[in-house]
């Protein structure tokens, strides 16, 4: 791309990645946001700072007033403070390193020079770009901000980082969160187990029985991450617990296994058992609408003179939220690299101006 200036883009994003961001310090994604609002206004757009349900900032820039395709983001990490001290920005080669250099803040900079670059000429289109700080935790402070941004939009397009090889992600699993608790009788195991009602094998029980709700063959998964009960090796437990989660392909997935979590009784006559949680996010599904958008980014690269592909993926983002909503979703089309969320996250420095490319026809085309 001749009119994107590769140095200017990878300072900003040094800039970026140099204000630690972490999920649980709005002060932090406020200062981020801070500078890409800044922008914003320079690209005329109207810019609303807002607080959400959590305190946490939500940004959301906008150009024109007719629906048009709704760019998201977010500029929280999972990395704590100081950690760009410890692990600078870093430009060795092809090679960007850095804290939230991959997720998300090189896929920011280049949604902020796509824009640039479809600005070079003339107005921008119809859009509205929205900035979150609480995505790595499940946007659930900000959800409210992305439904109403995303009612009133043709479209929703995505900046979390690519697939492999670049790949735009078109589908994710949906997630459902339990915690299951069963309550026994206490008693010595040696004097009078009999009058013990063991919570722990109670729970043990439902375990088996949980994982049973899965089904391999249409890609719906259970898994149970943490258990825990009991007081002492010497005292049958009153009290167990276990944490578990479910993904999905289909709504009709989880709706199954959410029905099939919430039916659970009690196996022992006298133990109870008590379920919380629910089905957290929908699948964003492929739908027809979807395919036209990867049909329409594919051609776009093909011109281009390089291919595009495109893949589904078990993780959850904001693209579930407007997916929910009926809206056309397209996500992965921030930047390329790999080692999200890890100390080894890489940006890969030669194709950002491609992905700029692509964004900006992408959104001219839509506008």
């Amino acid at each position: 791309m001749t009119s994107i200036d590769l140095p200017e883009m990878l300072a900003l994003l040094e800039k970026l990645v140099r204000l630690d961001s972490p999920t649980d310090e709005p002060g932090a994604c406020a200062a981020v946001m801070d500078v890409l609002a800044a922008e914003f206004r320079g690209l005329g757009a109207v810019v609303e700072r807002h607080r959400d349900l959590g305190g946490r900032p939500v940004t959301v820039a906008r150009w024109g007033s007719a629906p048009g395709p709704l760019l998201l983001g977010h500029v929280d990490t999972v990395f704590g403070p100081g950690e760009s001290g410890r692990r600078p920005f870093t430009l060795t080669g092809d090679h960007a390193r850095g804290p939230g250099v991959f997720d998300m803040k090189a896929g920011l900079v280049q949604a902020l020079f796509a824009l640039k670059d479809l600005r070079r000429a003339g107005p921008l289109p119809a859009l509205t770009f929205l900035l979150n700080a609480d995505e790595e935790i499940g946007s659930p402070g900000s959800q409210t901000f992305i439904e109403e941004a995303a009612r009133s939009a043709s479209c929703a397009l995505v900046l979390e980082p690519a697939g492999d090889n670049g790949a735009l992600k078109s589908a994710r699993k949906g997630i459902g969160m339990y915690t299951v608790e069963t309550e026994g009788v206490a008693a010595h195991p040696g004097l009078d187990p009999e009058k013990g009602v063991n919570a722990v094998g109670e729970l043990a029980q439902h375990i088996t029985a949980i994982a049973e709700f899965a089904s391999i063959d249409v890609g719906t998964t259970v898994n149970v991450g943490t258990v825990s009960g009991g007081t002492g090796r010497n005292v049958v437990p009153a009290r167990a617990s276990a944490g578990f989660e479910t993904r999905f392909w289909t709504t009709a997935e989880g709706r199954r296994v959410d029905a099939a979590v919430k039916a659970l009784t009690p196996r022992h006559p006298r133990a109870g058992i008590r379920i919380t949680g629910g089905l957290h996010r929908a699948p964003m599904e492929r739908t027809d609408a979807v395919a036209a958008l990867v049909a329409r980014a594919r051609k776009l690269a093909a011109a281009q003179g390089w291919e595009l592909t495109e893949t589904s993926v078990g993780g959850v983002s904001d693209g579930n939220i407007t997916s929910a909503l009926g809206v056309p979703t397209l996500d992965g089309l921030g930047a390329e690299g790999s080692g999200a969320h890890t100390p080894d996250e890489v940006v890969n420095v030669s194709a950002i101006p491609r992905r700029v490319r692509l964004l900006s026809e992408l959104i001219g085309g839509l506008g």
